[in-house]
């Protein structure tokens, strides 16, 4: 978004509004003007207005008084999904184009939406470029949007919204957007050899797409989901600015739209941030199996941010210095874009031991410097029950959901998830006991049959660490294992010891170490090498 004077499509109008007569209450003045391709916000203090630019593109339609009407009160129902203390409402501008009013009386001249006003500083662009967001900020905002994404209308099943031919078509409608440019003659090799890559990808998720839609995982979301569109509200991370003007473009898979803030967070080179709000989203939502178009999607949205980039440097001269920044902006995207389609070397680590042994510490502590994902038995066991993973089951020893064929389910869900990832190229970490031979077998042969890395990380302990780490957490009753010293006792009587073609993917740990997440690491690397 920048900030200036009116340009001059509607520039008395939005002159007018530059007045402080123009509103029906105190404003700081000098009112300020941001505006983005497609749209001017005007900033008078406590509130901000945004109006529609009278345009029409090959993606939006703002060409009449009565559209921008319509799509200005849709804007504020959606937004108000993520943020009803930031969308008050739709306001209407009337008087003359020299001396407008805001809510006031005389010929309707425009609409705009009206919106508490919040500080640029507190955007997250800005808070990533100052270094004052966490991973732990992250994390909340992806269980927010998880939380919404479950809440979510899903697309009616005649329409024609994420079905793999719409999805190819609106990916590839970017392609001829940024080839209009004068200046995309330097990247001709790159676009097209960008394009045969996802066209291909494509043709290989398709139909996982189709199944996705049959499953009712398109849904209404926000659609627009980048860096820019989060800011910090009420001390929390919060999306604005979801796409109102064509469903087509927030009737989404619930990875699309993940997939933006993944992607704008990769690219501006946070890959923690990144993983942080893509575990949370996870953990929350639990949907592993939209992994596999996780690459396909992030690509498509760096596209997307490249559009827009090459949409704004054809507004302004050839020789403006926005014209270049934005150029530069459009040329980072693509170079961001060509790297994510190729397929990466993902690593799966396998956690295995008896219960307080430290495999769930241990796999948090990997996640970040492995750039992995992390899934749990003891989580998704709750999981299949319908369970929150601090709920009590209330299951009696070997019964409930602790029985041999709920244990069997549970090992299919880790395997069917860690497949997901693998397919799409994220490293991840399975925490589980493992306590069986041919369950680590099972794992070890999927990341063979899907060119991975693989590693078993045995944890293990003293006896009494043992004891008083189980009765620790059985006393504070907040982890999602119900695993207690009854069971602890039984353990190592159902422990099968490695095998020969085990020991070649084998690192043992005593996480009472000083230092047991190095010994992973530095193991990994040797393995590696």
């Amino acid at each position: 978004m920048t900030i200036g004077t009116p340009p001059a499509l509607g520039s008395a109008l939005v002159a007018g509004l530059l007045r402080a007569e123009a509103y029906p209450h105190p404003v700081i003045e000098p009112i300020r003007l941001a505006e983005t391709h497609i749209s001017w916000v005007l900033l008078t203090g406590e509130f901000a207005y945004k109006l529609k630019k009278p345009l029409r593109l090959s993606f939006l339609d703002y060409s009449t008084l009565e559209r921008r009407q319509a799509l200005c009160e849709e804007e504020v129902r959606l937004n108000r999904r993520h943020a009803p203390d930031l969308y008050l409402g739709v306001s209407t501008i009337r008087g003359s184009a020299s001396t407008p009013r805001v809510d006031g009386t005389g010929p309707v001249l425009e609409y705009a939406v009206r919106m508490r006003q919040f500080a640029a500083r507190d955007e997250l662009v800005a808070l990533l470029d100052c270094g004052a967001v966490t991973a732990p900020d992250l994390a909340a905002l992806g269980e927010s949007v998880a939380h919404l994404h479950l809440g979510a209308a899903p697309a009616s099943p005649d329409a024609a919204f994420g079905w793999p031919d719409a999805v190819q078509r609106i990916t590839f409608d970017n392609f001829a957007e940024l080839r209009r440019l004068p200046e995309a003659q330097r990247w001709r090799d790159a676009l097209r050899c960008l394009e045969e890559r996802l066209s291909g990808l494509h043709a290989a998720r398709s139909s996982l797409m189709r199944a996705r839609r049959e499953q009712d995982w398109v849904r209404e979301c926000h659609g627009d989901l980048h860096c820019g569109n989060v800011v910090r509200w009420q001390g929390r991370l919060t999306p604005f600015d979801g796409i109102e003007f064509d469903p087509g473009l927030r009737f989404i898979d619930v990875v699309n739209d993940i997939a933006f803030l993944a992607m704008d967070l990769a690219e501006r080179g946070r890959d923690d941030l990144r993983l942080a709000a893509l575990q949370a989203w996870l953990e929350t939502i639990g949907d592993f199996a939209g992994l596999p178009l996780l690459r396909y999607y992030e690509t498509y949205r760096a596209l997307v941010r490249a559009k827009v980039a090459a949409l704004r440097a054809l507004q302004v001269a050839a020789d403006a210095p926005s014209r270049v920044a934005a150029i530069a902006e459009c040329s980072r995207y693509l170079a961001w874009a060509s790297g994510r389609v190729r397929q990466r070397v993902p690593v799966l680590v396998v956690t295995c031991g008896i219960s307080g042994s430290g495999k769930t510490w241990l796999a948090r502590q990997l996640r970040e410097p492995l750039r992995a994902l992390h899934v749990r038995s003891d989580i998704e066991r709750k999981r299949l029950a319908g369970l929150a993973p601090g709920a009590d089951s209330k299951s009696p020893p070997d019964a409930g959901i602790y029985t041999r064929d709920y244990t069997a389910r549970t090992y299919d869900r880790l395997h069917d998830c860690a497949r997901a990832a693998l397919l799409g190229g994220e490293s991840i970490i399975v925490d589980a006991a493992f306590l069986r031979r041919d369950e680590r077998l099972r794992f070890l042969s999927l990341a063979e049959s899907l060119h991975a890395r693989a590693a078993l990380v045995h944890c293990h302990a003293p006896p009494e660490t043992l004891r008083q780490r189980v009765a620790a957490r059985s006393a504070a009753r907040n982890d999602a294992s119900e695993a207690g010293l009854d069971v602890l006792q039984r353990q190592p009587s159902w422990w099968e010891d490695f095998g020969d073609s085990e020991r070649a993917h084998l690192i043992e740990v005593d996480t009472t170490q000083t230092s047991p997440l190095a010994t992973v690491l530095e193991r990994l690397c040797s393995q590696a090498s």
